[in-house]
């Protein structure tokens, strides 16, 4: 099997860059919206749809355009075949996820396979356990700013959701996933309730840290490889070169860059505690010689 190298994040806080970035970085290959399309009827009526019609859609949920080659969270195909969005006891029975890592290895021919899916953030140790050869880069971003984008997301899929319809596959459940978007008093419930359980992930996420393997995980921030690549990127130097992973960062970001201040003083405490979380465990990875000294700036 190849070696996988696992992307996990919550939900808007830059995954799909790095998803990218690694996957360029390390030379490997990735789940794409063309592979779902093989094994999700919807995706691939939706990609017919828009070649036949020649539109260039977008997410939805940001104006990333939407084509057989944009990188995708591997959830969608684990909800599609056992009805759940992360990786646990039905997906890891049924084998779902090693066939997939199978299939892009087969067709590319790359030793490496980077996989995405916020759902599992939170159960990389379980993805660790099970592909023992595996690699987990977890990212980090400022608790406000993943607010405001998924505020500014959830709004955005108001008048942009034909590809989230498509992913969820379902017309059924589709139908409720969008009549909820469409009310702006529902969207806004949901967003609230989705931002509590970001907080409270985050913290159990920050507790959790430094009890991972720490030479198969990498602790990354977003707003570190936004704001300095080569500096972020370091702290991945013992899963993918990090000059490559700078440079692929630099490439791949959007311009625009926003920053968000704390919403409240909770969120700005636990911010706090998940980056000393990341400096705890990273300052364990260098005493352990798993990363080098961080060069003095």
């Amino acid at each position: 099997m190849a070696r996988v190298l696992f992307i996990t994040g919550f939900n808007r806080s830059g995954t799909t860059l790095v998803t990218t970035a690694v996957t360029e970085a390390a030379r490997a290959t990735t789940l794409t919206v063309g592979h779902l399309a093989r094994h999700m009827p919807s995706i691939d009526e939706f990609l017919t749809t828009s070649q036949k019609e020649g539109t260039a859609p977008d997410r939805g949920v940001d104006r990333l355009p939407v084509n057989e080659s944009t990188p995708e969270e591997y959830g969608w195909l684990l909800n599609a075949k056992t009805g759940e969005m992360e990786f646990g006891a039905k997906a890891a029975e049924s084998g779902v996820l090693r066939d997939l890592v199978d299939e892009l290895a087969d067709d590319s021919e790359a030793p490496t396979v980077v996989l995405k899916n916020p759902w599992d953030t939170g159960h990389e140790q379980l993805l660790l356990d099970h592909f023992p050869d595996s690699r987990v880069l977890l990212v980090r971003r400022q608790i406000s700013a993943i607010e405001d984008s998924l505020e500014r997301a959830w709004s955005r899929m108001a008048t942009s959701n034909n590809y989230i319809r498509a992913l969820i596959g379902v017309p059924e459940t589709a139908d409720v996933v969008i009549g909820i978007v469409l009310d702006p008093t529902a969207r806004e419930k949901t967003v609230d309730r989705a931002k509590q359980r970001t907080r409270r992930a985050a913290l159990r996420l920050a507790r959790g840290a430094s009890k991972l393997p720490l030479d198969r995980v990498a602790f990354l921030s977003y707003d570190e490889l936004r704001n300095d690549p080569r500096a972020g990127a370091a702290w991945a130097a013992h899963i993918v070169d990090p000059e490559a992973l700078a440079k692929a960062v630099s490439a791949h970001t959007f311009p625009e860059y926003n920053r968000v201040r704390p919403s409240s003083l909770a969120v700005s405490a636990i911010d706090r505690y998940w980056a000393l979380a990341w400096r705890w465990a990273r300052a364990k990875q260098v005493r352990a010689g798993i990363l080098p000294k961080p060069k003095s700036r």
